[in-house]
């Protein structure tokens, strides 16, 4: 069942990512991975790749807001406006809002660790590659003095690769896994997007496909990337003509440049591990749909579920996000699960995702014992009662109540936990699994945290917690490593925000 057909010279091996899936996981702790963050330390996130910072390209089209807005939660989008691609591409990563005393960067459709949001999305349609710069609001031609390398075909290509600089340095070997649930939840938001336009969407995710990608991603400019993804995009002419986009260009030097190359040994570890999945072969490309089938319906529309769609927060100048008690319905745990259900698009990421158990704890849900319930497709098993879990689980929390810092945890409604065996994982899978199973991760999640959001709830992704701490709470066997939370509650804190979107 191994997923790997080939073996660069010189890649990890499999017992080699045995000991870097530990020492980024649960043995960070132990190991010197775990650091206190700076948040005033710099790092490249928003900085567009040196080479697609020019004068020209396409403007995104305006208009999104009121087509979502008229769109009801769970339906597409209809008819096809005019520029679907530009639609499609500002549903799936553009800017929502921002808070004016929040500590971190502009919210965008899609979570992100810190608000760094260290995956760049790249549009190829032949030799033509342009950059998705939200800041500009546009399509900025990559614009290498070499030339870009072109992909294969005339058809439209959406590329996504993370850039580990993006991410503090403080995070250590911990970015690995960061960005690679990150690739996992922008292609979920992608597929999503392309559902709502009635797009195509096919992710290509073979050897052949990830080197090509990775060409030119790297054309772009510095930088240490991720293995991309590859995702083709069906029945959609080119973007048009490139302009002179409004505004200055950014294609001056910048202070950060700097720190794109970096001598970082754990830089070098985490880029040989997702480059494991090079070696993958070709296999079917199966449409890949991000929708849910079925749920329940919702009362709100597509324009407030990405607006709504938050991690929680704090008040300025503090840490953490606050909760308060809250009863949640049962059709929204309906729709949690509904969303949840819907396997990634690759049979190969399919199959990882079937190995991987999915938790929940519950307090004040539709009426459910407060406790521990195993998944099972879209119903729950109940498990362990315990009436005091979400207190239980809070020491395993990595933000933990103190004096300029809340964890809301106790006050959650649900607590969503995957784990699974990661050994038995790379037994069965070969050394690409990890990387699989982060990809595996952030499509479920993303799916979390939009359904929570139509809903009105805070859902916030974590890889930080203490894995020991979490397992025996949640009935685990010793084997089952837990590898992501997301926690989900009834936010006690708001502010007004300026409006982004366009």
């Amino acid at each position: 069942m191994t997923a790997s057909a080939t073996t660069q010279p010189g890649a990890p091996t499999l017992a080699d990512i045995r000991r870097f899936a530990f020492r980024q996981g649960p043995g960070k702790g132990h190991l010197g991975e775990q650091h206190l963050v700076d948040d005033r330390a710099a790092t490249t996130s928003a900085l567009p790749p040196g080479w697609a910072r020019s004068a020209t390209g396409v403007p995104l089209p305006l208009g999104t807001h009121e087509l979502l807005s008229g769109t009801p939660y769970l339906e597409p989008v209809g008819p096809a406006p005019r520029d679907r691609l530009g639609h499609l591409l500002t549903t799936a990563f553009g800017l929502q809002r921002r808070e004016p005393s929040h500590r971190y960067a502009d919210h965008r459709s899609v979570a992100s660790g810190r608000a760094k949001f260290p995956v760049h999305a790249f549009l190829a349609q032949g030799p033509a590659v342009r950059y998705l710069d939200v800041y500009r609001h546009a399509l900025v031609d990559v614009t290498p003095p070499g030339g870009v390398p072109a992909v294969t075909g005339d058809g439209t290509s959406v590329l996504l690769a993370a850039r580990y600089s993006d991410l503090p340095a403080a995070y250590g070997r911990m970015r690995y896994a960061v960005t690679e649930v990150e690739l996992g939840v922008n292609l979920r938001s992608l597929c999503v997007a392309a559902d709502l336009f009635g797009v195509e969407a096919r992710l290509a995710l073979d050897g052949g496909s990830t080197a090509e990608a990775e060409t030119v991603v790297r054309s772009a400019g510095p930088g240490t990337w991720s293995a991309p993804l590859a995702v083709r995009l069906g029945g959609l002419g080119p973007v048009g003509p490139s302009t002179a986009l409004p505004g200055p260009a950014g294609n001056g030097p910048d202070s950060r440049d700097s720190l794109l190359e970096s001598d970082d040994p754990s830089v070098r570890d985490m880029a040989a591990v997702s480059a494991r999945r090079h070696g993958l072969s070709t296999g079917p490309q199966p449409p890949a749909r991000g929708l849910p089938e079925g749920g329940p319906a919702g009362g709100t529309d597509w324009a407030q579920v990405l607006w709504n769609r938050t991690a929680g927060r704090m008040p300025d100048q503090l840490y953490g996000f606050a909760l308060r008690p809250a009863e949640v319905s049962a059709d929204c745990l309906a729709d949690l699960l509904a969303w949840a259900d819907r396997p990634p698009p690759d049979r190969l990421l399919a199959e990882v995702a079937g190995r991987v158990r999915l938790t929940v704890a519950l307090q004040r849900v539709g009426g459910l014992p407060t406790g521990v319930h195993r998944v099972e497709g879209r119903e729950l098993t109940p498990g362990l009662v315990r009436p005091r879990i979400m207190a239980a689980l809070q020491p395993g929390f990595a933000q933990q109540p103190s004096p300029n810092t809340d964890s809301g945890m106790r006050h959650a409604a649900m607590v969503w936990v995957h784990s699974v065996d990661v050994d038995a994982l790379l037994d069965d899978f070969g050394p690409s699994a990890l990387g699989l199973l982060q990809l595996c991760l952030g499509w479920s999640v993303h799916g979390l945290c939009l359904a929570a959001a139509a809903h009105g709830l805070v859902a916030r992704p974590a890889r930080s917690f203490v894995e020991y701490h979490v397992q025996p709470l949640l009935g685990l066997r010793r084997e089952e490593t837990p590898v992501f939370m997301t926690v989900c509650g009834t936010s006690r804190f708001t502010e007004p925000m300026l409006d982004l979107r366009t």
